[in-house]
């Protein structure tokens, strides 16, 4: 005799609907926090890497390095059972992963900030400087656009895996989408429409974070390269 066949059935996601939408925001202001905090602590990391002191530039690199070595989920799960044994500071959960995520992203938004202004030819700047512009011109109107373009591909894709390694919270209880489908599928013994819901929200916000950075990068290509 052959098994029947699974009969789906949604409406467990309609009945839990308030919480699957409260895990949705939570999951979207972890992204959020986690890309603003990264983007802004990897600027600085890469601004400090490129500086021309040894004594500056040689701990950044090896902190960006070690960073970039270490899980993610070792990470998270480090900062939120060891740190209050070493220190005794204890961080709410949400927060922990807002802290173990944008120290894990900065490393690799550093790299590519500092890779985006670096590819920048000196003579463009030198060429902005000789029809009278001051460095901050140079900056803002030829090799800020230009690294823009560059870096937006990589920036897109690092934001991606921001949202994707947001579920890396729940194992903190953080009650992000992951971790609260989880609960539901256990409660409901529905995991395949619970997973599978889960599953297509992550898709539903990665993939207009794509779509949106094709446009912009078109609209670069047609403002300078026309």
């Amino acid at each position: 005799m052959t098994e029947a066949a699974y009969q789906w059935n949604f409406q467990v996601i309609w009945e839990y609907r308030d919480v699957f939408l409260r895990a949705m925001g939570v999951t979207l202001s972890l992204a959020g926090l986690t890309i603003i905090l990264g983007a802004l602590a990897g600027l600085a990391l890469s601004l400090l890497r490129m500086s021309s002191h040894r004594v500056v530039r040689w701990p950044v690199i090896t902190w960006v390095e070690l960073l970039r070595a270490v899980p993610p989920l070792v990470l998270v799960v480090w900062i939120y059972y060891c740190l209050p044994i070493l220190t005794g500071l204890t961080i709410p959960a949400f927060q922990t992963a807002v802290l173990a995520l944008a120290l894990y992203s900065s490393a690799f938004f550093s790299e590519i900030f500092r890779a985006g202004l670096q590819s920048i030819d000196r003579g463009l700047v030198e060429a902005a400087s000789s029809v009278g512009m001051s460095q901050a011109q140079a900056f803002r109107r030829v090799v800020l656009p230009l690294a823009l373009q560059r870096m937006l591909p990589p920036l897109v894709s690092q934001c991606v895996l921001v949202v994707k390694n947001t579920a890396l919270a729940g194992y903190i209880a953080v009650a992000d989408i992951l971790y609260q489908g989880q609960q539901i599928s256990m409660q409901t013994f529905r995991p395949l429409e619970v997973l599978t819901t889960v599953a297509l929200t992550f898709l539903a916000l990665i993939i207009p974070l794509t779509m949106a950075a094709n446009v912009i990068e078109g609209h670069f290509r047609r403002k300078y390269y026309r």
